[in-house]
């Protein structure tokens, strides 16, 4: 199990992922992460793990819509497609999404959360949380 957070404002330009800089909580070996990345590699094959994340975003720019998504080996998944639209700049809204996600027997899975939206998107307090859930085939 692994929780993330980044403890300052961070800007992610469309594409950009985004990176977490204190590790909250750490246990078990299934989770690698590089403090100041943005990717959590699961490294447990053949496993089903329990992601969520919520943040506080906004956009750039006045009447602006943020987005952003969990992503699985860089590739967004659709169904965590978070979307905020703000009236003003400096307007945050909470958004949060939670999925789970299945490796396969040829390697891991590298877990980020990325801009999937066309304008840059402003990310404060961000949480992810990873758990490897009891799993047997």
């Amino acid at each position: 199990m692994i929780i993330l957070t980044n403890t300052v404002s961070q800007e992610l330009a469309p594409g950009q992922s985004l990176t977490f800089n204190l590790r909250v909580l750490h246990t078990g070996k299934c989770e690698c992460f590089r403090e100041g990345s943005g990717a959590v590699v699961l490294g447990q094959r053949n496993a089903i793990y329990d992601v969520d994340f919520s943040a506080n975003i906004g956009a750039t720019v006045a009447a602006g819509v943020a987005q952003l998504a969990i992503a699985s080996n860089g590739s967004p998944l659709v169904e965590t497609t978070m979307i905020s639209t703000t009236a003003a700049v400096g307007d945050l809204n909470n958004v949060a999404k939670h999925t789970a996600i299945k490796t396969c027997c040829c390697g891991p899975e590298s877990i980020t959360i990325i801009n999937t939206g066309e304008t840059t998107v402003v990310v404060e307090n961000p949480s992810l949380f990873i758990r490897r859930l009891a799993y047997r085939e």
